[in-house]
């Protein structure tokens, strides 16, 4: 098994036995020490002691595994402007304020207002002067934008 794949599994089966989801993960090899970041999500959202907690399991792990010697652990949320990716996403932060860029035909149009919900594939944002309804398909990027 490659680096690469021990890693993401400890991190991945860290996340699960602590009931974490993850939201992104990289590993940096760069210079003498290897960096790995971690964003950890949760549906109550992510607090410093959830990034402590998480940090001490995965540090436990991978020295246990003997993965790497020597690393850097960065771990964080996904952030108040993190990036809508998902359906569930967009049900999970209805009412949230949002901003993103979508497909209109051959046109690619931004939007910017407050999500107010999806129902099966139509999403729902109250711009300031209009409801605009898109197709889930149609949007390219979304943010919260908070």
């Amino acid at each position: 098994m490659k680096l690469n794949e021990s890693l993401e599994k400890i991190i991945n089966d860290t996340a699960r036995d602590l009931g974490y989801n993850i939201y992104d993960s990289v590993l940096v090899v760069h210079g003498k020490t290897p960096r790995i970041t971690v964003k950890i999500d949760h549906m109550n959202g992510i607090s410093h002691l959830d990034c402590e907690r998480f940090s001490k399991e995965l540090s436990h792990r991978i020295d246990a595994e003997q993965v790497l010697d020597d690393y850097i652990i960065e771990i964080s949320s996904p952030g108040i402007k993190r990036e809508l990716r998902t359906i569930e996403d967009f049900l999970r932060f209805a009412g949230a304020p949002v901003k993103g860029i979508y497909q209109d035909g051959d046109v690619r149009k931004t939007f910017k207002g407050t999500l107010t919900g999806i129902d099966g594939e139509i999403v729902t944002i109250n711009e300031t002067n209009k409801v605009l309804t898109l197709s889930y398909a149609h949007i390219i990027k979304a943010n919260l934008d908070y």
